[in-house]
């Protein structure tokens, strides 16, 4: 009898134990959960991972390479396919929900290949950065089109960036460096248009340095 009570003592210590365990692990899951930033990725279908792999796309790349380097930020793809900057204004407000702590905003080439008006550009992308709480880090690609195309209408294409750049002090303007990637064949797939893995690893570690030199992110 009195083996039997020390046993049933010895599960019931053990049992209290493990629950205890479980209790602290799934607070400190919690906390973990909690202390994860969110980073949302805006643009067509560039980011997608058309004829790449899903883990290969640059949100992906990029959310690796901040695990890798310590930064707790989940990067989300929202990515949509033929986007246009009537249409991710027409939606933006679904995105303000999950709380983006960081929103990288590239709108631009189904834009220009509309033949959008440079003053209707400016007025959307400027709606769209405004969309968002004033505590949101808002880094905006500075973009360009094919220097064959149109000149008059480029010059004004690219200077629309720096123009919202100087009325939103708050936002980060990163520099256009997709000419390093854009028309080389060996990073592009077959239709010479959207990017293979190797093109992502080039943006990620672009885009990663930006965010760094600049003291965007937080750990």
């Amino acid at each position: 009898m009195k083996k039997i009570f020390i046993l049933l003592l010895t599960s019931l210590f053990l049992f209290s134990c493990t629950s205890k365990n479980e209790q602290t692990n799934t607070q400190t899951w919690n906390t973990v959960i909690e202390q994860q930033k969110t980073i949302l990725a805006l643009w067509d279908s560039l980011t997608a991972w058309l004829w790449v792999d899903v883990s290969d796309n640059y949100p992906s790349k990029l959310e690796k390479k901040l695990t890798q380097n310590w930064y707790k930020y989940k990067v989300v793809n929202a990515w949509v396919s033929w986007d246009t900057s009537d249409w991710l204004k027409s939606r933006v407000w679904l995105y303000l929900e999950p709380k983006p702590d960081i929103v990288i905003l590239v709108i631009w080439g189904n834009d220009w290949l509309r033949w959008l008006s440079t003053s209707d550009l400016k007025t959307n992308i400027i709606e769209i950065i405004d969309a968002f709480p004033p505590t949101t880090k808002i880094v905006l690609w500075w973009m360009d089109i094919p220097m064959n195309l149109w000149p008059k209408y480029r010059n004004e294409f690219k200077s629309i960036y720096k123009e919202i750049k100087k009325e939103k002090e708050n936002i980060y303007l990163i520099d256009y460096f997709l000419e390093w990637v854009w028309w080389v064949r060996e990073l592009n797939n077959s239709d010479k248009i959207h990017p293979n893995s190797a093109w992502y690893d080039i943006v990620v570690n672009n885009l990663y340095n930006f965010l760094i030199k600049n003291n965007i992110l937080e750990k």
